[in-house]
């Protein structure tokens, strides 16, 4: 039952990005009390046992024969692997995966490393009972190697040579002590290299990305056990090596022993914390800051001891004891911020250091040449500095948000926060958080509002980025349309008339003396021809550039059309100033027929008796003109469809940079308000346009 929950475990965000979603996870009901009390009966024994090594060292008689200097090994680094075992349960106490891995680490740190087996077996009546506690702290280490990280085997046969193994290692334990001996020389580094290939054989075929770097960290952290275990079997129990008798050199011994140990709870912490090994969430912040705290102040406490012992060639006193005391007191606090900082920073980012955040996130953005990678720079910044599993950037477009970068995979309900700018809304930024029960602090979501209002600007700007793109490639494909046009005006249209008229001319002068008559017809049709040319030539001016402008100006321009609005019974009067800034030529052009289609518009569906269409130009030749057409007519209808016309002058007003905005009247009626600037802007596009 243990075995079948284990092959069909769900995978949580480990599994990577667009894993399909695991099966339910089995009813557990009935095995999971009877393993979890299993685990506490293996937990406490292991640490009575320990418990009572470390009194018959500090009584003298330690395995390594000074137990004055042996707290780095004996004390400090079990109890790492006692402080991380016992958090992968309270995190995950129905996790089949992590009991597994917790009591790996009690039989492993506590008591096979620390040597508690040999202080054991030297017990009289006790030698069995130690045979059969390393066997199975050896079994679960080799199944650890084989289900990490996923709780499966790599194959469903797999498991059973991994039980044929595990029950010859266990039975080994009834075998004579020189044989067993033998036989553990020969097991124990068997089962590691199998272990370790089938971690490289699942890590380079199996694993998703994030199961690779779970992966890593803890195979790394592995080889520091193995090469203890390998010194402990190759050296130590052989009596091939005496440790070293002077103090220090024996203090560096065991230090450099109880590091390789810490290795694998540490990288196991780091793949927890870092990656969601496990889907353990990160409440555990305080724990790991005063467990290291506890770690780093007993080891200091034993140098110091240990140091001024070797020094002076004496014993511990009282005044040494003191001394280390007080300098443990005095490296407390500073020890305790900086670990603080430090596991703040692992877990979260940088969230205690908000200007740093923005700052970061500002020299990446500056960094950024390409407009298509300010979005992916955004997002992919915020999510590394703080720590977050998924970031995502939407921009406004219409009245809908569209989703435009995504960094992450988000595996909760995002929370927005409001890209803007000039006070005007212009997208969200959605930001997932660390986990599913956590929610965000009022400081990070202080922080996430003013990232927000500094990526809106980014944002703005990519956006007008963007549309000055649209414009540069809608003038270029206006100027080639116009282009096409005019060549097929003068082709089909002009050309042919032309070539008609100068055979006309030819036959009337070769006919003008014989047949006067018919040269004289030939005149008249040519007179006719001439006359329906010149109008042609008129419409192809008109369609480039309305004559009336150059006539009469914008204002006699659009009084001239007024004039021919009043014979449809609709009164029009136009206010504008006698005389107007030079202004440039797209924007006359614009403004004229904007307002030519806005009095059309009234004439046809407003059903009004009186227009006003007003003109005046804000801020000289630089500024902006501006254009209100109202009518007193039956005003907007409930939805807006905008037809050919209402689009012809949103886009007129829009390739200037300009704007047109269509609303009730203050009274009733309808009004229809154009903005176009004027100055470099309008020049420069109506040389585009040109």
């Amino acid at each position: 039952m243990i075995e079948q929950s284990w092959n069909n475990r769900e995978s949580g965000p480990s599994s990577g990005a667009g894993a399909a979603p695991a099966p339910p996870r089995p009813d557990t009901g009935r095995w999971l009390r009877p393993v979890q009390a299993a685990w506490l009966m293996l937990v406490l024994t292991v640490a009575a046992l320990w418990l009572w090594s470390v009194r018959i060292w500090a009584s003298g008689d330690s395995y390594f024969g000074n137990s004055a200097l042996d707290v780095p090994y004996g004390i400090v680094m079990p109890t790492g692997y006692f402080v991380v075992a016992v958090l992968l349960v309270v995190r995950k106490p129905n996790d089949p995966m992590a009991i597994l891995t917790s009591l790996m680490l009690i039989f492993l740190g506590p008591y096979l490393l620390t040597g508690v087996n040999v202080t054991v077996s030297g017990q009289p009546g006790w030698e069995m009972a130690s045979r059969l506690l390393l066997s199975v702290g050896g079994i679960l280490f080799f199944l650890f190697l084989l289900m990490f990280p996923s709780g499966h085997f790599i194959s469903r046969w797999m498991r059973w040579p991994a039980l044929l193994l595990s029950g010859a290692y266990a039975l080994g334990t009834l075998l004579s002590p020189e044989v067993y001996g033998s036989f553990s020389a020969a097991f124990i580094p068997a089962t590691l290299l199998a272990g370790l290939g089938v971690q490289a054989y699942r890590y380079l075929r199996l694993s998703s990305p994030v199961q690779r770097q779970q992966t890593k960290w803890v195979v790394v952290g592995a080889v520091g056990p193995i090469i203890v275990v390998l010194y402990w079997l190759l050296f130590l129990e052989p009596g091939l090596y005496a440790p070293p008798a002077d103090a220090l050199l024996f203090y560096a011994h065991q230090s450099v022993l109880a590091a390789l140990g810490l290795m694998l709870p540490v990288a196991l912490a780091f793949s927890i914390l870092r990656y969601r090994l496990w889907e353990i969430d990160l409440i555990i912040n305080r724990t790991l800051v005063y467990g290291v705290l506890t770690a780093v102040i007993v080891a200091l406490y034993a140098a110091v001891v240990g140091g001024m012992a070797a020094l002076f060639q004496t014993q511990a006193d009282w005044l040494v004891a003191f001394i280390a005391t007080a300098l443990a007191a005095l490296l407390f606090q500073p020890l305790r911020d900086r670990l603080q900082s430090a596991v703040n920073r692992l877990l979260y980012g940088r969230r205690d250091e908000p200007f740093e955040v923005l700052a970061h996130l500002g020299q990446r953005l500056e960094g950024t040449l390409a407009p298509e990678l300010v979005l992916p720079t955004i997002a992919e910044t915020i999510a590394q500095t703080l720590k977050l599993p998924y970031v995502a950037i939407a921009m406004q477009q219409g009245d809908a948000l569209q989703t435009a970068e995504t960094y992450g995979r988000c595996t909760t309900t995002p929370q927005a926060f409001a890209l803007s700018y000039q006070g005007a809304v212009i997208g969200q930024l959605l930001v997932a958080t660390r986990a599913a029960d956590e929610a965000f602090t009022a400081q990070e979501e202080r922080l996430l509002q003013n990232i927000a209002r500094q990526a809106g600007t980014a944002v703005h700007a990519l956006q007008l980025t963007g549309d000055l793109q649209n414009a540069r490639q809608q003038v270029v494909t206006s100027r080639e349309e116009e282009r096409r046009r005019l060549r097929r005006d003068l082709h089909d249209g002009l050309g042919p008339s032309l070539a008609a008229q100068l055979l006309k001319i030819g036959s009337a002068r070769a006919l003008l003396t014989s047949r006067p008559e018919m040269t004289e017809r030939l005149l008249a049709e040519m007179e006719t021809d001439t006359e329906n040319i010149l109008a042609e030539v008129r419409r192809i001016v008109y369609d480039l550039r309305p004559p009336a402008l150059d006539q009469w100006g914008l204002v006699g321009a659009l009084r001239a059309y007024a004039e021919t609005c009043e014979s449809c019974a609709l009164a029009v009067q136009v206010e504008a100033p006698a005389e107007l800034p030079s202004l440039p030529a797209a924007a006359e052009v614009a403004a004229y027929h904007i307002g030519r289609e806005a009095l059309t518009n009234v004439m046809r569906h407003a059903e009004a008796s009186h227009c006003t269409l007003r003109l005046w130009v804000e801020g000289g030749e630089s500024g902006r003109l501006h254009l209100t057409v109202r009518d007193d007519g039956r005003g907007l209808p409930a939805r807006i469809r905008a037809g050919v016309g209402l689009s012809a002058m949103r886009e007129r007003a829009a390739e200037l940079g300009g704007s047109l905005r269509i609303a009730g009247a203050p009274s009733n009626g309808t009004q229809v308000t154009a903005v176009l600037p004027l100055g470099a802007g309008a020049e420069t596009q109506a040389n585009h346009v040109r």
